[in-house]
């Protein structure tokens, strides 16, 4: 056996794992010295425990801020205020950054004074207010000669602003593209003479929250890098979503094969990486899918036609190789009887030659389906079959999401979300495509029957997989054996790697089990569970 039966070991993983959602409450300020804090200390200074910005006797001829060392993500900001002098104005810089050279900073503000009391700033970067407070309901609460407590939270693109226990602000950022991480300062405003009094500073930090993929996604597509060629360079494709393929071939060196997806405004791209010892496509340039080559199943429609069971507008089956013959040679070709179905504008394919096989990008833009934005978090269906001809006419088939019947129609695609990039909450939905696993007792054994199952690891994830556990329970969910896989290493380009562990047919009756494999990360923090696909392909009957 290649590795031990543990029973229970899962348990005792899951128990030691857990952890809170925040942290606890840090001080920001220590009511003596400005460790921990930059600025331009001639208009900052410490009285009676609190940071005291501006001066009472002399005007303030710029914007200051006294901002803190460290940046900050998710978190709730605690502190007290008061402002003295007339007319005097300030505000709480968070998620900002310093302009280089520049006494100003650039970020969110939470304001104090004058007819902001309470509402959110955008400094230096659009110049307005973000939200407004209602100052007729704050004045019920505000004292504007006393003391008074702000609280601030931010949590993703939320960002909530409360005085004295009224909530003033609830905004949510539209724009992706706004970092939500930044520092965290102290102001006080150009202006007349006045000074901002901030104490009990206090902070804790948010984990964020899961980014939930759509009900029914089963996969991802990342956002493309700016500039991507089309050449057969699959370096662009190292941040992708990755699905394995073919890893559980007898012939994996002519079969094993990896799949990339990724996006931007203007296209959809494809990566595939494959082992083959013998790569060739013989077929004219109509009929691609009888050499080496991908049949490629695409749906944009929006609305009830979505993932419908007819090939119609908006949706697209098509082919793309690398090859001609056995030379590098890009092509791509419509289905025979739907060659209408899109204008073929802009598409690119790019191929070529590696040590162990073959290379290949595909280009598909938004343009051929001009009822479809391209905007994050968009979902779209697609499949993708791989054609092998080992030389010849197409002798196999092997299908990422799906079966033969995504050829019939769409209904059978898998639903694919556009995000900006692989976070590890999403392994829970698509952990199925990026680890297949398959269990199957060998025809052939010089030992007594041995049943071996394995799950093919994404490429580019390998550095986020700390353990590969087999479970085989019986038909009522009880435990029967429970095992860490090993990590074999298939062909070092590429990192074709793929996780394997055996066990005595005479422990689990076939039949009566179910097997499944629990993912884990470096921390052994379970990322998800995969079971094998209720799907066959290229099967004969009789044989």
């Amino acid at each position: 056996m290649k590795s031990p039966l543990r029973a229970g070991w899962w348990l005792a993983v899951a128990i030691g794992v857990c952890v809170s959602t925040t942290t606890l409450g840090e001080r920001l300020f220590d009511g003596e010295t400005f460790s921990g804090w930059n600025g331009n200390f001639r208009y900052f200074r410490v009285e009676e425990g609190a940071i005291v910005a501006g001066m009472l006797h002399q005007r303030i001829p710029q914007n200051q801020f006294l901002a803190t060392d460290r940046e900050y993500g998710d978190f709730e900001l605690r502190l007290k205020f008061k402002l003295l002098g007339e007319n005097t104005n300030a505000g709480i810089q968070i998620r900002s950054q310093r302009i280089p050279d520049h006494h100003e900073m650039i970020g969110y503000q939470a304001d104090l004074g004058q007819q902001y009391w309470g509402s959110l700033y955008d400094e230096s970067r659009r110049r307005k207010i973000l939200a407004q407070a209602n100052m007729r309901e704050l004045e019920k609460v505000l004292d504007r000669d006393a003391w008074n407590e702000y609280v601030i939270r931010c949590v993703g693109p939320r960002i909530t602003l409360w005085i004295n226990g009224y909530q003033t602000v609830d905004y949510v950022e539209p724009d992706t593209e706004i970092s939500q991480t930044g520092h965290i300062a102290v102001q006080i405003h150009s202006g007349p003479a006045g000074e901002a009094w901030y104490k009990d500073i206090e902070i804790t930090e948010l984990k964020a929250p899961k980014k939930a993929l759509k009900r029914g996604v089963r996969g991802v597509a990342t956002r493309a890098p700016v500039g991507m060629k089309i050449d057969g360079d699959l370096s662009e494709f190292s941040e992708a979503f990755a699905t394995p393929i073919g890893y559980f071939q007898d012939r994996w060196k002519d079969r094993a094969a990896q799949f990339y997806y990724m996006w931007d405004e203007t296209a959809f791209y494809a990566g595939l990486r494959t082992l083959d010892t013998s790569p060739a496509n013989l077929a004219p340039d109509n009929r691609l899918w009888e050499g080496d080559g991908v049949e490629w199943y695409f749906d944009t429609r929006r609305g009830g036609d979505f993932r419908s069971q007819r090939w119609e507008s908006g949706a697209v089956h098509c082919y793309w190789v690398g090859l001609k013959g056995e030379e590098i040679s890009p092509r791509f070709c419509l289905r025979p009887g739907y060659l209408d179905a899109i204008p073929q504008t802009g598409i690119q394919v790019g191929a070529k030659r590696t040590s162990v096989g073959m290379d290949i990008e595909f280009r598909l833009p938004w343009a051929n389906f001009p009822g479809f934005r391209a905007v994050k978090d968009a979902v779209i269906a697609l499949d993708a079959e791989l054609c092998y001809s080992d030389g010849g006419a197409r002798i196999d088939r092997d299908f990422v999401f799906g079966s033969p019947l995504s050829v019939q129609q769409p209904a059978n695609l898998a639903q694919i979300q556009l995000v900006d990039d692989l976070q590890p909450t999403y392994w829970e939905q698509c952990g199925a495509v990026m680890m297949p696993i398959r269990c199957d007792t060998a025809w052939s054994q010089e030992t007594k029957p041995m049943v071996t199952a394995m799950v093919a690891l994404p490429p580019n994830q390998l550095e986020e997989i700390g353990r590969v556990i087999f479970r085989v329970s019986d038909l009522a969910g009880a435990t029967l054996i429970e095992t860490v896989g090993e990590i074999e290493s298939m062909e070092t380009f590429g990192s074709f790697k793929r996780a394997v562990a055996t066990w005595p047919v005479d422990l689990a009756d076939p039949g009566r089990h179910h097997l499944s494999a629990i993912i884990l990360d470096k921390q052994l923090k379970e990322r998800c569970r995969v079971a094998p696909r209720m799907v066959s392909v290229g099967m004969k009957k009789g044989y």
